[in-house]
């Protein structure tokens, strides 16, 4: 456990490659402390989403709903501002990549990982709307380039992510589409 909530990115990739098959239907405590430990921090949020937004073939991130072990180790994550800025990056960045890309596999490849990476940002939203509303309305104004939103300081840090990436309104349409129609009572 203390591994999993301390080392670097490329070991937690690891560490998720091994966590990821075990997400089964059924729900396993086990696995679920210590995928909370890893979620814990930026590195692990982001080696265990590597694995799990992105696997090949049918994986449980494609189930209807966020397996229970997973969905038990989000709701215990003490402080989730990072969990929540990179939920919301593991749909708008895949969202668009998949109009960016030239290549047909690349983009549906990136279409398939925005989809999974909403089911997270959806379930996140239950468990920590207000935090999740507030994220997503910064980009959404971000994608709407409507610079009169309230948090100055979201909404520039969302500005300039976009602006690093190369987002232009294609993008931004799209980014703003997937936020909007996130299923949640009170997220747009």
């Amino acid at each position: 456990v203390d591994q999993l909530s301390k080392d670097p990115f490329m070991k937690q990739i690891s560490y998720a490659s091994e966590m990821v098959p075990l997400l089964s239907s059924e729900f396993d405590e086990n696995v679920s402390k210590l995928l909370e430990a890893q979620l814990s921090h930026s590195d692990g949020i982001r080696g265990f989403f590597v694995n799990y937004l992105t696997g090949e073939g049918e994986t449980a991130a494609d189930s209807s709903e966020v397996p229970p072990t997973l969905a038990e180790a989000l709701r215990s994550v003490q402080d989730r501002e990072d969990l929540i800025s990179l939920a919301c990056m593991n749909v708008i960045m895949p969202t668009a990549m998949s109009t960016m890309h030239t290549d047909p596999s690349l983009q549906q490849s990136s279409a398939k990982t925005a989809v999974r990476g909403r089911k997270v940002l959806e379930f996140l939203a239950t468990v920590a709307q207000t935090e999740v509303e507030t994220v997503c309305d910064a980009i959404i104004a971000v994608a709407k380039d409507d610079d009169t939103f309230e948090d100055e300081e979201g909404f520039k840090y969302w500005k300039k992510f976009f602006s690093n990436y190369g987002y232009e309104s294609q993008q931004k349409k799209d980014i703003l589409e997937a936020l909007t129609s996130i299923n949640v009572h009170g997220l747009r």
